[in-house]
Protein backbone atom coordinates (compact mmCIF):
# COMPACT_ATOMS: atom_id res chain seq x y z
CA UNK A 1 0.00 0.00 0.00
CA UNK A 2 1.35 3.42 -0.78
CA UNK A 3 1.27 6.03 1.63
CA UNK A 4 1.14 9.16 -0.44
CA UNK A 5 1.17 11.31 2.45
CA UNK A 6 4.57 10.53 3.52
CA UNK A 7 5.80 11.64 0.06
CA UNK A 8 7.42 14.84 1.55
CA UNK A 9 9.65 16.83 -1.52
CA UNK A 10 11.70 19.47 -0.05
CA UNK A 11 13.44 20.59 -2.78
CA UNK A 12 10.47 21.09 -5.11
CA UNK A 13 11.54 22.51 -7.79
CA UNK A 14 15.17 20.80 -8.23
CA UNK A 15 17.74 23.01 -8.54
CA UNK A 16 19.54 21.37 -5.70
CA UNK A 17 19.06 24.79 -3.39
CA UNK A 18 16.84 25.48 -0.97
CA UNK A 19 14.57 28.58 -0.77
CA UNK A 20 12.69 30.21 1.68
CA UNK A 21 9.23 29.10 0.23
CA UNK A 22 10.81 25.91 0.00
CA UNK A 23 11.32 25.51 3.64
CA UNK A 24 8.11 26.98 4.06
CA UNK A 25 6.14 24.40 2.42
CA UNK A 26 8.22 21.38 3.79
CA UNK A 27 7.24 22.95 7.53
CA UNK A 28 3.87 23.25 6.19
CA UNK A 29 4.04 19.77 5.14
CA UNK A 30 4.76 18.06 8.04
CA UNK A 31 2.35 20.16 10.20
CA UNK A 32 -0.30 18.74 7.86
CA UNK A 33 1.18 15.28 8.09
CA UNK A 34 -0.95 13.56 11.03
CA UNK A 35 -4.47 14.84 9.60
CA UNK A 36 -3.46 13.83 6.39
CA UNK A 37 -2.26 10.47 7.37
CA UNK A 38 -5.52 10.36 9.67
CA UNK A 39 -7.79 11.33 6.22
CA UNK A 40 -5.64 8.44 4.11
CA UNK A 41 -6.57 6.04 6.56
CA UNK A 42 -10.43 6.94 6.99
CA UNK A 43 -10.47 7.24 2.80
CA UNK A 44 -10.04 2.96 2.84
CA UNK A 45 -12.90 2.67 4.91
CA UNK A 46 -15.91 2.24 2.69
CA UNK A 47 -18.64 3.64 4.87
CA UNK A 48 -16.70 6.33 6.73
CA UNK A 49 -15.06 7.53 3.61
CA UNK A 50 -18.46 7.76 1.79
CA UNK A 51 -20.03 9.27 5.11
CA UNK A 52 -17.46 12.30 5.44
CA UNK A 53 -16.79 12.73 1.44
CA UNK A 54 -13.20 11.56 1.59
CA UNK A 55 -11.45 10.92 -1.29
CA UNK A 56 -7.87 9.63 0.30
CA UNK A 57 -7.10 6.43 -2.10
CA UNK A 58 -5.88 5.76 -5.30
CA UNK A 59 -9.24 4.58 -6.33
CA UNK A 60 -10.79 7.75 -5.80
CA UNK A 61 -7.75 10.18 -6.05
CA UNK A 62 -5.99 12.11 -3.34
CA UNK A 63 -7.89 15.37 -3.79
CA UNK A 64 -9.08 15.38 0.91
CA UNK A 65 -5.33 15.64 1.27
CA UNK A 66 -4.14 18.81 2.75
CA UNK A 67 -8.36 19.52 2.97
CA UNK A 68 -10.00 21.49 5.40
CA UNK A 69 -11.08 17.67 7.76
CA UNK A 70 -6.88 17.15 7.35
CA UNK A 71 -5.78 20.31 8.45
CA UNK A 72 -8.66 20.68 11.75
CA UNK A 73 -7.27 17.34 12.49
CA UNK A 74 -3.92 18.36 12.41
CA UNK A 75 -4.55 21.41 14.39
CA UNK A 76 -5.95 19.09 17.26
CA UNK A 77 -3.31 16.65 17.47
CA UNK A 78 -0.68 19.54 17.29
CA UNK A 79 -2.36 21.17 20.25
CA UNK A 80 -3.18 17.75 22.38
CA UNK A 81 0.68 17.14 21.66
CA UNK A 82 1.96 20.52 22.69
CA UNK A 83 0.10 20.42 25.87
CA UNK A 84 0.53 17.01 26.54
CA UNK A 85 4.55 17.77 26.35
CA UNK A 86 4.08 21.13 28.46
CA UNK A 87 2.43 19.20 31.65
CA UNK A 88 4.96 16.24 31.14
CA UNK A 89 7.94 18.35 31.59
CA UNK A 90 6.96 21.15 33.77
CA UNK A 91 8.70 20.75 37.28
CA UNK A 92 6.02 20.28 40.44
CA UNK A 93 5.12 22.36 42.89
CA UNK A 94 6.12 21.42 46.54
CA UNK A 95 3.35 22.40 49.17
CA UNK A 96 5.19 23.44 52.18
CA UNK A 97 5.41 21.29 55.63
CA UNK A 98 4.07 24.11 57.34
CA UNK A 99 0.18 23.61 55.67
CA UNK A 100 -2.35 22.91 58.30
CA UNK A 101 -4.11 19.59 58.00
CA UNK A 102 -7.68 20.24 56.77
CA UNK A 103 -9.67 17.34 58.14
CA UNK A 104 -13.02 17.17 58.43
CA UNK A 105 -15.09 16.83 61.80
CA UNK A 106 -16.64 13.80 62.38
CA UNK A 107 -20.26 13.78 61.60
CA UNK A 108 -22.36 13.84 65.07
CA UNK A 109 -18.93 15.15 66.99
CA UNK A 110 -19.83 17.04 70.44
CA UNK A 111 -20.39 20.95 69.72
CA UNK A 112 -20.90 20.07 65.85
CA UNK A 113 -24.31 21.36 64.98
CA UNK A 114 -26.30 18.45 62.26
CA UNK A 115 -26.63 21.34 59.84
CA UNK A 116 -22.57 21.60 59.39
CA UNK A 117 -21.25 18.19 60.49
CA UNK A 118 -20.32 17.63 56.71
CA UNK A 119 -18.58 21.38 56.55
CA UNK A 120 -14.93 21.47 56.96
CA UNK A 121 -13.90 23.35 60.61
CA UNK A 122 -12.35 26.58 59.91
CA UNK A 123 -8.40 26.74 60.66
CA UNK A 124 -7.13 29.07 62.47
CA UNK A 125 -2.95 29.91 61.52
CA UNK A 126 -0.64 31.29 63.70
CA UNK A 127 -0.35 35.12 63.81
CA UNK A 128 3.15 35.35 63.43
CA UNK A 129 3.21 34.60 60.21
CA UNK A 130 4.35 36.85 57.19
CA UNK A 131 0.86 37.54 55.54
CA UNK A 132 -1.26 38.98 58.61
CA UNK A 133 -0.97 42.83 59.23
CA UNK A 134 -1.58 45.03 61.87
CA UNK A 135 -4.96 45.41 62.17
CA UNK A 136 -6.61 47.69 59.52
CA UNK A 137 -3.53 47.41 57.24
CA UNK A 138 -4.24 45.97 54.24
CA UNK A 139 -2.47 42.91 52.97
CA UNK A 140 -1.62 42.31 49.30
CA UNK A 141 -2.60 39.18 47.96
CA UNK A 142 0.08 37.38 45.84
CA UNK A 143 -0.81 34.64 43.34
CA UNK A 144 1.15 31.67 42.83
CA UNK A 145 2.14 31.86 39.23
CA UNK A 146 2.26 28.74 37.19
CA UNK A 147 4.71 26.22 37.74
CA UNK A 148 5.98 26.17 34.16
CA UNK A 149 6.07 29.91 34.29
CA UNK A 150 8.31 29.60 37.35
CA UNK A 151 10.11 27.11 35.62
CA UNK A 152 10.88 29.70 32.32
CA UNK A 153 11.76 32.18 34.51
CA UNK A 154 14.41 30.19 36.55
CA UNK A 155 16.15 29.29 32.88
CA UNK A 156 16.12 32.44 31.52
CA UNK A 157 18.34 33.93 34.29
Amino acid sequence: MNIQSLNLIIDINRDGAYSAWEIWEAVKGVYRLPGNLLVEGLGHIPYVSTLLNIRASEATGYHSLNGSLSVSLSLLLWVVLIFSLLSWFSPTVEEPDDAPDRARAPVGAAGVHPAHAGMQPRVHLPVSRANYAAPGKKTKRHRRPHRLVNYLIKHAK
